[in-house]
This record gives structure tokens, C-alpha cells and sequence, in this order.
């Protein structure tokens, strides 16, 4: 086991050094028109994981970080870094995806994890939430040039009001027409806050997007407590034969 131990240690060593960049990103959350979530592939860890490890991927990041596509291949991996407990169907989204490259140049591993992330965040991006984006800054405009025209007719509203020559009927009707005017201003307000914080909500929580890019730090080739593991292993395993083969040829020996 000792001899084990020690041969593992000096195995971690023999792989040399290398740099590993890892991008932190939240995968998308898309949510219904009745707010509820929705699951599907592209928010996903495991479609994530595949994605990231495909081919296509590879050599559009490898592009980006002007190496060669073989140079990754091997070297890309996915996990799920998880921010909740809970097994309900809201947290089960809250997960966090870190992909981690390792490549022997900084800058390399560097390009190519946020060129990956930039790939996760356009690729796992629906045309429903883009579509769902799109709705929201249609509403939003029209609100607006509303409230435009509404806050115009309110101006001059008021200063008819306030006019000396009109008899008291007249005052009163358009009394009547200014008050309708701002509540319907009031309502068409609070309708453009709601669409406003649900494009704000789409564009946070349902689109995929990177929470912390890619910065390259030195590291060994080979796990050390994993080679020290597996030489542990191997000792046991070599020692326990050892000691069986030894405890055979003794009795043989005394039977002799």
C-alpha cells in the first residue's frame, strides 16, 4: 500500500502542468404566458454537457481560439453546480453550469471556455422567449406613444378647465373627459410597469447567460489525490496477492 501510495504521487507528477479556464453560466428558464416554468432540452444540464462535448461546438470554439479542433477534443467537460435542495419543479431550473477546459496555453484554454459559454448562452436560446422579448418591446412602444397622446389631451383638457368663458355645463363635461383621461393614463402606467419588469424577467432568467467568464489557472496534468487513489488500490490489491501467494508456497512448504 505504501509503495503504492508513493508510485501514484510520483505518476501525478510525470504529467507536467497545465492551464485550466472554467466559464460559470446560468442555463435559460422559460416560463409559460401563465408564469409557470417550462422544461425542455435546452435548459438541461446533461443537453448542456452534450452540447458543449459535440463536435460542432469544438470547432467553432476551437476558431475562436485559434487551435486546432484536436486540441479539445478530451479536454472539455461540463457539471452541474446546483443552488438548491429542493426536488420542486421551480428549483429544479436553478442550476448553475460550469464548463471547464484544460489546454497547455492560458490564453487557449481562456478563448476557448468563453467561446463554449457564448455557444451554450446563442444555442440553448428558443425562438419562444426571443418571440416572448419581441411581444414585450412591441407592448412597451405602444404604451408609450399612448401615454403620449394621452398625456397631450390631459394638457389641454386642463387648461379648457380652466378657462373663464366656458359656460358651467360645458366646464363640467369637460371635467368629465379629463377625469376618464387620467385613469385611463393610471391604467395604461401600470400596464407599461408590467410589461416592462416581464421583459426584464425574460431577458434575466429566461435567457441562458454567462455569470462569470473564463480565467486560466495553472494546474497538473493528473488528478495527485486521484493517482495516489488508484495507486492505493493497486497496492492492496498487489500486496493482498502477494500475501496469498507467500501463505501457499509456506504451507506447501511445511507439508514437505
Amino acid at each position: 500500500m505504501v509503495a503504492g501510495i508513493v508510485i501514484g504521487a510520483l505518476y501525478s507528477l510525470s504529467g507536467g502542468s497545465v492551464y485550466q479556464a472554467s466559464v460559470l453560466l446560468a442555463p435559460g428558464q422559460p416560463f409559460s404566458p401563465t408564469g409557470a416554468p417550462v422544461l425542455n432540452y435546452q435548459s438541461s444540464p446533461r443537453a448542456i454537457e452534450k452540447l458543449v462535448t459535440g463536435e460542432s461546438a469544438l470547432k467553432r470554439a476551437a476558431r475562436v481560439a485559434g487551435i486546432g479542433v484536436g486540441a479539445l477534443r478530451g479536454h472539455v467537460s461540463a457539471q452541474t453546480v446546483a443552488t438548491g435542495a429542493s426536488s420542486s419543479t421551480a428549483s429544479r431550473g436553478a442550476v448553475l453550469i460550469e464548463i471547464t477546459v484544460q489546454l497547455h496555453k492560458p490564453k487557449h484554454a481562456e478563448d476557448a471556455a468563453n467561446a463554449l459559454g457564448h455557444i451554450v448562452v446563442t444555442d440553448t436560446t428558443s425562438s419562444y422567449v426571443k418571440q416572448s422579448i419581441d411581444g414585450f418591446t412591441v407592448k412597451i412602444k405602444d404604451y408609450q406613444a399612448q401615454l403620449t397622446v394621452l398625456q397631450q389631451r390631459i394638457e389641454t383638457l386642463t387648461t379648457a378647465v380652466n378657462s373663464q368663458s366656458l359656460a358651467f355645463l360645458e366646464k363640467l363635461l369637460l371635467v368629465s373627459q379629463l377625469d376618464n383621461a387620467q385613469t385611463r393614463f393610471g391604467t395604461i402606467s401600470d400596464n407599461l410597469s408590467l410589461a416592462q419588469q416581464q421583459k426584464t424577467l425574460a431577458q434575466s432568467v429566461e435567457l441562458a447567460q454567462v455569470i462569470e467568464p473564463a480565467a486560466a489557472h495553472k494546474t497538473t496534468a493528473r488528478s495527485r489525490r486521484n493517482s495516489i487513489l488508484v495507486g492505493l488500490l493497486i497496492g492492496l490489491i498487489a500486496g493482498a496477492i502477494g500475501a496469498i501467494v507467500v501463505d501457499t508456497r509456506a504451507r506447501r512448504t511445511r507439508r514437505v
